[in-house]
């Protein structure tokens, strides 16, 4: 049964009507009524009933319509997915730690999607195992773990088990992040030790290697400081930074146009073992799309910036 008699049959229907539907279709009275003759044949009943007042569906031509339209609506549902499926998409998922760094690089990324007449993001921040258990269970393409140098073996063995690859990124040394009003903003050679009776921020969802930590996700010195305050929302942490006196927080270098938008400084603060490694995770035989493999590069160049400070 040819789907375009079906559209003049409601068409018809519609108007109560072969020559109005005729019109609206662009096509003449009798080969309109001729199609609508042919389609009763195909069916072995008549679909309208020609009356004084139009053409008015039978009982079993209701039935028919009925069907006809719900055929019809598929047919545009099916339409419409083929040409989104033929529209250039613009679809990332990523799961990464709370740093600062990867979000303005992701803004960066996101600067062009207006381009895009169709658009599926997914960001998530998160701790490193929740985001090797992300990756590897496909709710994200792509992940960013962090870890300290010190127990890179411990995130690789949990690789491996889950059949991910990795690159790393870069290696750096984490930062004290605080308002310029911090007691300690105008002091150099600053160690952890000097920390001790400041208030620490720290993530509030950890979940650690037992004999670890993770840099973004908790202190940096191991809970060396006597006062702590777990935060789940970063865009708070910048709040209390800046409001409440002699707080600071352990992250990796800061964004320039970060530091200068929120008026906080980092400062260079030694501890043990005061070496991270941000790498990239994927599932092994992942292919990058050219989406990401854009992001990607706005991610290096936001690296290579901060490398050069």
């Amino acid at each position: 049964m040819n789907l375009s008699y079906l559209k003049y049959a409601v068409e018809v229907e519609k108007t109560g009507s072969i020559t109005k539907a005729a019109q609206n279709f662009y096509m003449n009275q009798p080969h309109l009524s001729k199609i609508i003759r042919e389609l009763e044949r195909e069916l072995g009943c008549p679909i309208f009933d020609r009356t004084s007042r139009g053409m008015v569906p039978t009982r079993r031509g209701e039935e028919f319509l009925r069907y006809a339209k719900a055929i019809l609506v598929q047919e545009e549902q099916i339409e419409a997915l083929c040409v989104k499926n033929s529209e250039r998409a613009l679809e990332v998922s990523l799961s990464v730690p709370r740093a600062t760094y990867i979000s303005y690089a992701f803004t960066d990324y996101l600067k062009d999607m207006r381009a895009f007449p169709s658009v599926s993001l997914s960001y998530k921040e998160t701790n490193s195992k929740d985001t090797i258990r992300g990756v590897s269970s496909k709710a994200f393409d792509l992940g960013i773990i962090r870890c300290q140098a010190l127990y890179e073996n411990y995130y690789m063995k949990m690789l491996q088990d889950e059949n991910l690859d990795w690159k790393e990124l870069w290696e750096f040394s984490c930062n004290v992040l605080m308002s310029p009003n911090h007691p300690l903003a105008d002091r150099d050679s600053l160690t952890y030790l000097d920390f001790t009776d400041c208030l620490e921020i720290v993530q509030g969802d950890i979940q650690n290697p037992s004999f670890t930590f993770e840099a973004q996700d908790a202190s940096a010195t191991g809970g060396n400081s006597r006062k702590t305050i777990s935060i789940y929302d970063r865009g708070s942490q910048f709040e209390i930074l800046k409001q409440i006196p002699g707080s600071y927080m352990w992250t990796s270098p800061v964004p320039y146009s970060c530091l200068e938008s929120t008026g906080l400084i980092q400062k260079h603060c030694s501890y043990p073992g005061n070496i991270h490694k941000d790498m990239l995770i994927y599932r092994s035989g992942y292919s990058f799309s050219k989406d990401e493999n854009e992001f990607l590069q706005c991610l290096a160049r936001m690296i290579s910036r901060l490398s050069e400070r």
